[in-house]
Order: structure tokens, then sequence, then C-alpha cells
């Protein structure tokens, strides 16, 4: 298998380019930083503009060296474009055969290949049906893939060309215009350096007014009737910092999900749900007898099942200070992906030390919270904007829910945010 080009028709279309979503609006300039990393051979890229139904943007790299071309058409950017869904297609043509593999309307990063071996190609299809989830199935009629839709691929690609390849390599206006980009941000560093000096300098001055307010309480707690005034309370608990960054929640999840069986004859998975510590699936059995998945525990009844997979143990984020609410706000509205944001009560205030009979009215925290949620197609390998390096940030569970094609994450947290 391999990259390529082939003929429909007319027209001349690229295959074999390596494909990438990409939730970031900018995507052209995502595939060059691609294209431009260590070990990287593309000189083009394609791109797959997102929807208002939701459908992330892609991008697709091709090389020159497989004939690739500037302005050439890419078959499966094209093809995927006018197919929508979930599918896997053989489509047999002069230069060899052609595999796409499209799931939630989004090519898979392997799922645009040329094969000159039929047997290989017919495998490669076989393989894509074999792990489910599929709305349609194109292949040749004398392969004799049960259901599946033989109509020509001359037909299927009507002759489209709105996905092209464009040069990897920057103009040269605009590296003029990045020369200039670098001497302002170098400015920006500069002046941002000063001002956090300033901040640094205020910060140290408030900390030594707090001590000196500190050690003039203590003073006066000892002088007589000392015990009338109001109690000293102890500081409210930093929550968030007692647990693991976002990122590494997620991560945990996604390494656990290699000990978890996809697919098992005659069992159907119901919600899979991870928080970091363990990983837990439900089973339910289907029809007939057969083996339930490996490490499930089972009920009386033999139609039900439970797996839990712990997971290691995640260490504490430390220190970490709180971004402002508007902030928040802003980049909950930048976001991709559908969710709601939420305000969420107050944790509980410290209690009263032992043995004390006062009045205990503790003030409220110097912050406050929201929960949020969002849902997602699948578990991506970082976290929108919105979270991936926010403040604050506690991840509570991500759960995957399957459906009749595909499946869903929704991924549930709190966030700490400075009070106004």
């Amino acid at each position: 298998m391999g990259a390529g080009v082939v003929t429909v028709g007319r027209r001349s279309y690229a295959v074999g380019l390596y494909w990438e979503n990409s939730p970031s609006g900018r995507v052209a300039q995502a595939a060059r930083e691609a294209a431009s990393q260590p070990g990287q051979k593309a000189e083009f890229y394609a791109v797959r503009t997102g929807t208002k139904e939701g459908r992330v943007p892609q991008f697709g790299l091709g090389q020159a060296l497989a004939g690739h071309k500037p302005g050439m058409a890419s078959f499966a950017g094209c093809l995927a474009n006018q197919q929508p869904g979930s599918w896997v297609g053989a489509f047999r043509l002069r230069e060899g055969t052609v595999i796409c593999v499209v799931r939630d309307e989004l090519i898979v990063p392997d799922g645009d290949q040329l094969f000159i071996n039929e047997a290989d190609a017919r495998d490669r299809l076989l393989q894509e049906i074999g792990f489910g989830g599929l709305q349609k199935v194109y292949a040749p009629e004398s392969w004799a893939i049960a259901g599946a839709d033989t109509m020509p691929i001359s037909l299927l690609m009507d002759e489209r060309k709105d996905v092209t390849l464009h040069t990897v390599q920057i103009p040269k206006k605009m590296i003029l215009f990045g020369t200039l980009g670098v001497t302002l941000l170098l400015i920006a560093v500069g002046a941002a350096w000063y001002i956090q000096q300033e901040a640094e300098h205020e910060r140290q001055s408030q900390l030594e007014r707090e001590e000196a307010l500190k050690r003039i309480r203590d003073m006066a707690s000892k002088l007589p009737g000392a015990q009338n005034q109001q109690p000293e309370y102890p500081p409210p608990k930093r929550v968030w910092e007692d647990r693991p960054l976002p990122l590494e929640v997620i991560e945990a999840c996604r390494t656990g999900l290699t000990k978890v069986t996809a697919a098992v004859a005659g069992w159907k998975m119901g919600t899979l749900k991870c928080d970091g510590q363990k990983i837990e699936t439900t089973w339910s059995r289907m029809t007939g007898m057969s083996a339930s998945p490996p490490g499930t525990s089972v009920d009386p009844e033999a139609t039900h099942g439970t797996l839990n997979v712990p997971l290691p143990k995640l260490i504490a984020r430390g220190h970490q200070d709180l971004a402002n609410p508007d902030d928040i706000t802003k980049r909950y509205l930048a976001q991709d992906w559908p969710g709601s944001i939420a305000r969420a009560p107050d944790d509980p205030p410290p209690p009263p030390p032992a043995g004390y009979q006062g009045p205990w009215n503790p003030p409220p925290p110097p912050w406050v919270k929201r929960s949020f949620t969002f849902t997602v197609p699948e578990l991506p390998s970082s976290v929108p904007l919105f979270i991936g390096d926010l403040p604050g940030t506690i991840i509570n569970s991500l759960t995957y829910s399957p459906g009749t094609v595909g499946g869903s994450w929704v991924i549930e947290g709190v966030i700490y945010e400075n009070r106004i």
C-alpha cells in the first residue's frame, strides 16, 4: 500500500495523503506546521473545512515523490465531502485499488491508501468491516462482499475537485510579515517581562503587609479580653491543587483503554467511565451462550457484567493561581465542541477547631467555581483550548456511550476561578 496518483474519468486525483483533525480554525497553518516536523516529508497539504453540524476541519499531507502536484484534487477528500456518514470503500482503478475509510464524516489518518496488490486491498476492507460502526460499504462486485454497494467510482465522485493540494512552502510576502511579527512579539515579550516584574514586586509587598497584619493579630489575641474578639479563621482549602492536571487525567484514561476489550462476540458494551483512577465498563449478554469479556465480573443471571481496570496513581499539580471569570467565559465561547457551563455551589467552609464554643462564620473563599460538560466524538490526545492549560480545572469523569454508528465521549468537571 502507499501513495500515488489515480485517474477517474478525465481527472487525476492524489491518493495516499496522511490525514489529521484540526480543532483550531487555522487549518492551513496547522498543516504547514505538521509538514515541517522533523522526519516529515510532505510538500503539499489539502484542507477539508468544518461544518455547522459540528464536524471539525481536517488536513491531509502529500508528497512530491508520489506524483502529487499543487492544484491536484484529493481522491479521499473529494469523495468524503460527497459521501457523508461512516463508510469504507474499495475502488478498482487502472493504477490499482484505492481504499478509503471515513468514520463520523472524518477520514481516518491511514484511511487514504493505494494498493497495487488487490488481495491486500481486500484484506484491509474486511478488517475495517470487522471493526464495525459502518453505515455503508463500497466494493467491486467480483469481491462478493455481502451488502456492499457496487456503484462505479465515476458516479460517486462526479468529477469533484473541491479539495485540492497546496504547497507547504510559505510565500516570501508571508516570510516578511512573519519577520515583522517576530519583532513585534519580542517587543511584547519585553513589555510583558517588565509588567511581570512589577506585579511580582507588588505581590511580595502584599505578602509582607499580610505577615505584619498577622503578627499584630497574634499579639492582640494574647491581650486581656481577646477571647471576645472574632476568631481567626483558617484559610479555605485549595481543592484543585490536590488534584492532577486535566491532560494527565485524559492521558491516563487513554493508556488504560488498551486493557479494555473493544468487542466480544455475544456481548454488548454499555457505558465506559474513567475518572483518572480507574476505568469501569458494563456489558450485557445478547443472544446465545458465549464467554464473557476477559476480566469481567458477571452477575448470577449471567446476563450482565462489570469490568474494573485500576490506573496508576497520578500526582497532585501543586500551587496554581486562578484565572478571572471573564477570561474563562471567553475561552468557553471560543472552543468548538458542544457543551455547557454553569455556576456551582461553593465548597463547605473549614470546620471550627476541636472544643471551640463561640460563633463560627468563616468568610467565603476568594474564589468560586463552575461545572462544565463537553460531548466529543472521540477521546482526544489533548483537550480543547478551553481547559487544556486553564488553571483551576478538575476533570471528574470521562464517559463513553456507544451508539448505533460510533459513539461519543462526555467530559465532566469543574473550574475554580477568582471571585470578582
